[in-house]
Order: C-alpha cells, then sequence, then structure tokens
C-alpha cells in the first residue's frame, strides 16, 4: 500500500470512528485520580483506528534499538486497566483533516492511560501511518540539519531493513508520565526492562529477532 492510499484509509478509519464515540468508552470506570489527570491535560475517551493499533513502534527518538508491537500489544501487556485518550485539540485537527477530500499525509498523538491504585501512567504514542525511514530521517532535519544523515546513519540503516522486511514502525512511543511527571529516564531501556514485550527487530543488527 502506497503512503498516499494508506492516508486516505486511516482518514475514513478516523471519520467512522468519530462518528460512534460510544465506543470510545472503556469499560473500566476511571479511578479520581485518573479523572483529574484527564481534565488536566483536557484529555477524552477515543477508540484508535486498527491502522494505529496494528502499527509497529519504536521507543527511543533519538538512537531506536529496536521495533516493537503492534501498539495493541503493549496496550495488552499493561498490568492495569487500560484507556486510548485524545486531547480535545488533537481530536479537532484529526477531525477536519480527515474530512479534507486530499489529506496530506499526518500524525497525530494518543494517550494510553493505566490506571493503577495510587498510580496513573500514561503512555504517549505519536503515530503517521503510511511513514518510511526517509521521512523518519527529514523530520529530525528539521532540528539537525545536514548533520541529521550522520547523526541518525546507523538507525536510518536499520530502518530501511525493517521496511525490506515488512517490519517498518508506523508510531512511536514518545513521552511517558507517571502521576502527572514526566518519565526522563530513556523509554526503550525502560521498555526492556520491564521485560513484557520483546522486540520484533533488532535495528542494530539489522534483522528480525525471530519472536
Amino acid at each position: 500500500m502506497t503512503r498516499r492510499a494508506a492516508t486516505i484509509l486511516l482518514s475514513l478509519i478516523v471519520l467512522c470512528a468519530l462518528a460512534m464515540p460510544a465506543w470510545a468508552e472503556s469499560k473500566h470506570a476511571p479511578s479520581t485520580h485518573a479523572k483529574d489527570l484527564r481534565a488536566a491535560g483536557d484529555l477524552v475517551p477515543f477508540v484508535p483506528p486498527q491502522a494505529v493499533l496494528s502499527a509497529l513502534f519504536t521507543a527511543d527518538e533519538d538512537a531506536p534499538k529496536g521495533i516493537y508491537g503492534p501498539v495493541s500489544a503493549y496496550m495488552k501487556t499493561r498490568a492495569c486497566p487500560a484507556s486510548w485518550l485524545i486531547e480535545k485539540g488533537e481530536l479537532a485537527r484529526i477531525q477536519r483533516l480527515a474530512a479534507l477530500k486530499d489529506a496530506p499525509p499526518y500524525e497525530f498523538s494518543l494517550t494510553l492511560e493505566e490506571d493503577c491504585p495510587g498510580t496513573v501512567t500514561h503512555s504517549v504514542f505519536v503515530t503517521s501511518p503510511g511513514s518510511t525511514p526517509e521521512a523518519w530521517l527529514k523530520w529530525r532535519s528539521q532540528f539537525h540539519g545536514r548533520k541529521a544523515a550522520g547523526h541518525y546513519g546507523a538507525a536510518l540503516e536499520g530502518l530501511k531493513k525493517a521496511e525490506a522486511a515488512g517490519l517498518a514502525p508506523t508510531a512511536e512511543l514518545r513521552f511517558v508520565s507517571v502521576n502527572g511527571e514526566l518519565v526522563m529516564q530513556n523509554l526503550e531501556d525502560r521498555l526492556r526492562a520491564e521485560g513484557r514485550l520483546a522486540p520484533v527487530f533488532d535495528l542494530v543488527k539489522g534483522e528480525r529477532t525471530g519472536r
């Protein structure tokens, strides 16, 4: 599927999801603490498109070592009830984009809320269906200019090999916060330390992990 076709398909799926808000409600009633954090972050329940749930993802914005997923597997490995949320402003933005006849490729962010007794964790995913390794580098070139190719060269080569193997990531675990406090630990190190979700592709070795 081409990047443009993926964007059009995602737009149609998003429109369907937006038309049925009742589906976005989790069977789990959020705790008072979770409700407070939702209000503080202007977050509302949302049903992610299947293209997002089935997406593979990286967990290090600068130097990813592995590809994980799909996103739905990350949700299943959470220890407590989890719900998908989205910022109201982000919801309005993708509503506008999804309604465009010739919508350009776009990315958006979603938050997975894990509601444990006394602890609420928000995992923020940024997804860009139809993305490519070149698009990944282009986005980073905005901040590093001509140095980007050298700085991200190894990761880019690994991503190209993953794409050739049919395991290109189209999402990224960008932020994690616990009780409203941003986690400063490297997120890929944190994910590996959890031991709940193994990578499906090793970007350092440039090969499948066999899992």
